[in-house]
């Protein structure tokens, strides 16, 4: 005799939502409905419904709207397809940049996603512009506008550069925790790095030292340590011929 399917009204919301995320993550592995119904009990035909709407609304053309985008509304990787290309780029030990993300996508799933598309993506990710301006406001505003303008003008007497960097924690919808640092460089390009755990101070300073061989003078790098992991309470950021850091905690 056939198992009784599970009756999706006496789980709980939290519980269903779980079981939508995981078997909708194996039909992308290309399991089968059957094998995944069997797997969680369910009705072949409710996890039909369910992949299938999950296809619709991350697969759907790109569209021109007047008054910006619904949150997810472009979006054309699957939660496991996302998933996968954030894991490839914490892997990689290069700088990386919009451009970049949007090669990787295209070449492993043969999807073509905007350059804007692929900024929604990274937003989401904890890397933007505008999260590192929100840092640039903080930061001023801590040390008072009368300080930094000191500081600023100390810097360009000396003719350096002052950069800005964020390190970040998040996590998304799936669970998947997110580590990251990024900067703006020259032409106010973002360029960021992913990491799979907590950054460390020597993370950061090999970043710094990535981005520094693009400029021939000396960098003031500005950054708050609150999202970082020391590994005792005495690491101190060294500087250098070429590289000042200038933090917070």
């Amino acid at each position: 005799m056939e198992n009784e399917k599970n009756d999706l009204r006496k789980i709980s919301p939290e519980k269903l939502q779980k079981i939508k995320i995981k078997a909708i993550e194996l039909r992308d592995q290309g399991i089968s409905n059957k094998g995944v119904a069997q797997k969680f009990n369910l009705d072949p035909t409710v996890l039909s419904r369910w992949y299938s709407k999950h296809v619709k609304n991350y697969r759907q053309p790109q569209k021109t709207l007047k008054r910006g985008r619904k949150r997810g509304t472009h979006k054309k990787l699957t939660n496991y397809q996302e998933n996968m290309i954030i894991k490839k780029l914490q892997e990689l030990p290069d700088l990386l940049d919009k451009k970049f993300v949007q090669k990787i996508i295209e070449e492993k799933y043969k999807i073509k996603v905007p350059i804007t598309t692929v900024g929604d993506y990274l937003k989401e990710w904890g890397v933007n512009s505008s999260f590192i301006k929100d840092f640039e406001n903080e930061f001023v505003a801590n040390v008072g506008i009368d300080d930094f303008q000191l500081t600023k003008q100390e810097i360009m007497k000396r003719e350096g550069i002052l950069i800005w960097v964020n390190v970040t924690n998040c996590k998304l919808e799936t669970d998947i925790s997110l580590y990251s640092i990024s900067t703006r460089s020259a032409k106010n390009k973002l360029i960021f790095k992913f990491y799979n755990k907590q950054v460390h101070p020597l993370d950061l300073m090999n970043f710094i030292k990535q981005i520094s061989a693009s400029f021939t003078k000396h960098l003031y790098v500005i950054f708050s340590t609150k999202n970082i992991q020391f590994s005792n309470n005495n690491y101190r950021f060294e500087n250098s011929e070429k590289i000042t850091f200038i933090y917070n905690v």
